[in-house]
C-alpha cells in the first residue's frame, strides 16, 4: 500500500501506541481487500461499546486511558441501555452502570454520545462523496445511498479509522463499486414506511449483496421511507447501496446507474412480495406482551406521526408500547410537545438502545455478576422487518409484523391487527 509520511509515522509509533495499533489495523484491512492507498474520511461512526458483551466496555476504556482521541467528527452507535430513562424498560442498574462506562470512554475520546442506529437525524450529515466509515448497517446503506457519502460495513475498523482520519480505499470507496448489479422493477406502490421496510426485506433476500436500481416508485419517497427500505435491504441482502434514479445521487436514470447501459433483467417486485414479508413475520397464536416502533431510530417527522395517532388514546394497561428514537430527536420532540402526547398515552419514550439490543437479547454474552435476566414474552409487535429478523434471532420470542399504525392500534385494543387483512 502507498502510504503518506503521517501515516508511516503513526505505522512506526511516532505519534503514540493508540495511533501504531490503529493504523497497523488499518494497514492489515487494507492489504486483505488489495486497497492501493488510503483515503481521508470526514466522518467516522463508531463502536459504543456493549456492555452486554464480556470486555467489551473495556476494550474503548483501553483507547480513552492510552490517550486516544478522534480525528474526524464522530459519533457512537446504538448501546444495551437507555442511560438516562433505563428504569423504564427494566434493565439491570448494573448493566447501566457499566454502559455509562463506555459513554464515559467515549467523552474522553472527544465523540459524541449519540447512541443511535440514525445519526443522521441527530445531526451527522455527510455530504456527497465524503469518505466516511460506519459500524452500523442502516447507517452504511443511508449514507451511501441517500446522501451519496462513500462507506463500507466497517466493524470495530470504525474506531481505528476515526482515531487516525484514514481508511483503506476498498469497496464502496471505489466509483466501479457504486453502480447498478441488479434492476428491480417495481409493481406496487408501497403505502407506509412499514411497507418500505417489508419491500427492502423482500427485496434483500433475492439478493447477495451487489447494488439494487430501484424503478417505477409512483411518487418520490420519503427520507423515512428511503431509510426504512435500505435498512431492510442490509438485514435480508447484506447490501450497503441503492439506487432510485432522479432521487439518490448521481444518477438521473436507470442506464445511467448500470456501467453498460443496459441493466439485463429485473427482479419484480409486486404486493405479493409486500405480503410475503409480512407473512413471513407473523408468528405464534397472536398473543403479545409488547408492541414497538422506531427502528430504526424515529426521525423528528416519525415522532410527530406517532403523537397524532396517539394522541387521546391509552395503551392497553397489561402491555408495553416502546418507542424507540436518538436522545437528541428525543429532546426536540419534547419541546414539540410530541413526548408528553405518546407518554400521556401511557407509551415508553426511549433513547440509546431498542428492544434487540437490549437486556432482552438471548444470545449475548453477559457477565453473570450483571445480573441480566431476559424477560419471558409471549410476542412482539412490530412495524419493522429489520427489528423483526433481529427479535427473532436474538430475544426469540414470537414476532408480529404490520404497519405502524395499526401496531399502534394493536397497543390500545391489546389484539393483534395485521397489515393486511385476511
Amino acid at each position: 500500500m502507498k502510504l503518506t509520511t503521517r501515516d508511516e509515522e503513526m505505522l512506526a509509533g511516532r505519534h503514540g501506541e493508540p495511533l501504531r495499533k490503529a493504523m497497523a489495523s488499518l494497514v492489515t484491512l487494507g492489504r486483505a481487500y488489495g486497497a492501493e492507498d488510503m483515503v481521508d474520511i470526514g466522518y467516522a461512526h463508531i463502536h459504543a461499546g456493549m456492555a452486554m458483551y464480556k470486555d467489551d466496555v473495556q476494550l474503548m476504556e483501553d483507547l480513552a486511558d492510552a490517550g486516544a482521541k478522534v480525528a474526524v467528527p464522530s459519533s457512537a452507535n446504538i448501546a444495551n441501555a437507555d442511560l438516562v430513562n433505563w428504569r423504564q424498560t427494566g434493565a439491570p442498574e448494573s448493566l447501566v452502570r457499566l454502559q455509562q462506562r463506555a459513554a464515559g470512554a467515549h467523552d474522553r475520546m472527544g465523540s459524541a454520545c449519540a447512541f443511535t442506529c440514525t445519526p443522521y437525524w441527530a445531526g451527522h450529515w455527510p455530504t456527497w462523496n465524503t469518505h466516511m466509515v460506519s459500524i452500523e448497517s442502516t447507517v452504511t446503506i443511508f449514507c451511501n445511498s441517500v446522501l451519496g457519502a462513500r462507506s463500507n460495513r466497517d466493524g470495530f475498523f470504525s474506531v481505528y479509522a476515526a482515531m487516525t482520519g484514514r481508511y483503506p480505499r476498498f469497496g464502496y470507496h471505489l466509483d466501479e463499486a457504486r453502480q447498478g448489479t441488479h434492476l428491480v422493477r417495481l409493481e406496487v406502490m408501497p403505502q407506509s414506511v412499514s411497507d418500505f421496510s417489508a419491500l427492502g426485506f423482500h427485496v434483500g433476500r433475492s439478493l447477495s449483496g451487489g447494488v439494487a436500481v430501484f424503478d417505477g416508485f409512483a411518487k418520490r419517497p420519503t427520507l423515512d421511507e428511503l431509510d426504512a427500505l435500505g435498512a431492510a435491504l442490509g438485514t435480508s441482502g447484506g447490501i450497503s447501496m441503492f439506487i432510485v434514479p432522479g432521487v439518490t445521487p448521481p444518477y438521473a436514470t436507470v442506464e445511467d446507474a448500470f456501467p453498460s447501459g443496459r441493466p439485463g433483467s429485473a427482479i419484480v417486485a409486486d404486493e405479493a412480495g409486500i405480503r410475503a414479508t409480512y407473512d413471513h413475520f407473523t408468528e405464534g397464536d397472536g398473543s403479545f406482551d409488547l408492541v414497538h416502533i422506531g427502528c430504526p431510530h424515529a426521525s423528528f417527522e416519525e415522532m410527530k406521526g406517532y403523537a397524532r395517532m396517539l394522541d387521546g388514546k391509552r395503551v392497553k394497561a397489561s402491555l408495553e408500547l416502546w418507542v424507540t428514537t436518538s436522545r437528541s430527536v428525543r429532546n426536540m420532540a419534547a419541546e414539540a410537545g410530541y413526548v408528553a402526547i405518546l407518554e400521556r398515552a401511557g407509551a415508553r419514550v426511549i433513547s440509546d438502545t431498542c428492544p434487540m439490543s437490549c437486556h432482552f437479547a438471548r444470545t449475548a454474552s453477559p457477565d453473570p455478576a450483571l445480573g441480566v435476566q431476559p424477560p419471558t414474552l409471549r410476542g412482539m409487535v412490530l412495524d419493522s422487518a429489520k427489528q423483526a429478523k433481529y427479535v427473532r434471532d436474538m430475544v426469540r420470542c414470537p414476532v408480529l409484523l404490520t404497519s405502524t399504525e395499526k401496531a399502534i392500534e394493536s397497543a390500545v385494543t391489546g389484539l393483534f391487527l395485521p397489515r393486511f387483512s385476511a
